[in-house]
C-alpha cells in the first residue's frame, strides 16, 4: 500500500477520455457505503429470524427440518403487525452488534479497495506521474507518538468544553461502539475499521483529489466528508482535525501506512482509555486534566516540528528519470 503524490506530470501516452468526476472522488465512499447496507441488511435479516424463533418458542435442538424454522419465520413475516414490532426489536438487538458488524464490512471492503489503489497506481505510473520520496520507517515513531498525544488531548479538550453532553447521538453512538469485548474493539475499532477509512479517505479520495489540486484543497475536501460521515457534531470536529492530520501525514512520509498508522494508534488509544476509564479519572480533578492537556499539546508540537522538516519532494534526478 505505497503512496503516491505528485508535484508534476509528464505529458505522456495518448490523451484518454475523461472520467466522470464525481464516480472517481466519490466512489470509494459509494463502496464502503453498498457493502456497509449489505451486510446491516443482512444482519437485520438473521437478527429478525432469531427474534421470531425465540418469540415463537421453537427449540432449536429439536427442529425436525429446516422448513419447520422457515414456516415459523414465513407466518410471522405475513402479519405486518408483528413483523413492524420484530423489526424494531432486531433492531436495538442488532445495536448491541455495533463494532463486530463495523468490522466485517471493513474487512469485506479492505480487499476491494486495496484493488482500487493498486489500479490507481498502474494509471499513475503509465501517465508519468513522480511521486514524493517515502520517509524511513524509524521516522514512524514520530507518527506513533504525534497521535497519541493529539488524541488524548482533543479527547480532553471535548470533554472540557462540555460538547460531548451537547451533542446528540454521541453518547449513544460511543455506548454502541464500546458494548464489544476488549479483543473484539481492538481487532474492529482497532485495526480494521482504520485500515479501511484510510484506504477510502487518504489512499483513494485524497490522492485522487491531489492530482491537480494543491494539498490544501485536497485535505480540507476529503477531511470535511470524512468528518461529516461521523453523524454527530463531536465525531465531526474529530474526524475532520484528525482527518486533515492524516492527509498530512500521507503528504510527508509518501505512504498510505503513514495515515493507516497513525489511525491505528489514535483507536487502539481510545480503546484503552475506555478500558481503563482513563478519562473518568483525569475528570475527576480538572487542574488533572488540565496539566495532561497542556502536556499532550507540547508533545505534539515537537513531533510536528520533527515532521515537518521531512523533505518529500522527489530529487531532480527522479523527475528527469
Amino acid at each position: 500500500m505505497e503512496q503516491q503524490q505528485y508535484h508534476y506530470t509528464m505529458n505522456s501516452g495518448p490523451v484518454k477520455k475523461p472520467e466522470n468526476r464525481f464516480l472517481r472522488i466519490w466512489g470509494p465512499v459509494l463502496v464502503k457505503w453498498g457493502i456497509g447496507m449489505g451486510v446491516s441488511m443482512l444482519a437485520m435479516m438473521l437478527f429478525e429470524s432469531f427474534t421470531i424463533l425465540k418469540k415463537s418458542g421453537v427449540d432449536i435442538n429439536a427442529v425436525q427440518s429446516m422448513s419447520q424454522v422457515w414456516d415459523v419465520i414465513y407466518q410471522n413475516m405475513l402479519d405486518m403487525s408483528k413483523s413492524a414490532e420484530l423489526a424494531t426489536e432486531a433492531a436495538e438487538e442488532m445495536l448491541k452488534y455495533t463494532t463486530p458488524l463495523e468490522g466485517i464490512t471493513a474487512f469485506l471492503t479492505i480487499p476491494v479497495l486495496m484493488v482500487m489503489f493498486h489500479k490507481d497506481t498502474i494509471r499513475e505510473k503509465s501517465a508519468g506521474f513522480v511521486p514524493n520520496k517515502k520517509a524511513a520507517l524509524w521516522k514512524y515513531s514520530a507518527i506513533f507518538i504525534m497521535t497519541a498525544a493529539m488524541t488524548l488531548g482533543l479527547n480532553n479538550l471535548i470533554e472540557i468544553s462540555g460538547l460531548m453532553s451537547a451533542s446528540e447521538g454521541y453518547e449513544d453512538t460511543m455506548n454502541a461502539l464500546y458494548a464489544a469485548s476488549f479483543p473484539l474493539q481492538i481487532l474492529c475499532l482497532g485495526i480494521l475499521i482504520p485500515i479501511c477509512e484510510e484506504l477510502v479517505f487518504r489512499g483513494l479520495m485524497f490522492r485522487r483529489l491531489r492530482q491537480g489540486n494543491s494539498f490544501l484543497a485536497a485535505a480540507l475536501y476529503s477531511s470535511v466528508v470524512f468528518g461529516f460521515l461521523h453523524a454527530n457534531m463531536v465525531q465531526m470536529l474529530y474526524g475532520f482535525t484528525l482527518g486533515f492530520t492524516f492527509c498530512y501525514l500521507y503528504e510527508k512520509y509518501g505512504s498510505v501506512r503513514a495515515p493507516v498508522c497513525a489511525h491505528i494508534a489514535s483507536n487502539i488509544l481510545s480503546v484503552l482509555l475506555t478500558e481503563m476509564k482513563a478519562m473518568e479519572w483525569m475528570a475527576e480533578k480538572p487542574f488533572r486534566m488540565g496539566i495532561i492537556t497542556v502536556i499532550c499539546a507540547s508533545t505534539a508540537s515537537t513531533m510536528y516540528i520533527l515532521i515537518q522538516r521531512i523533505e518529500e519532494k522527489p530529487d531532480e534526478t527522479e523527475k528527469k528519470e
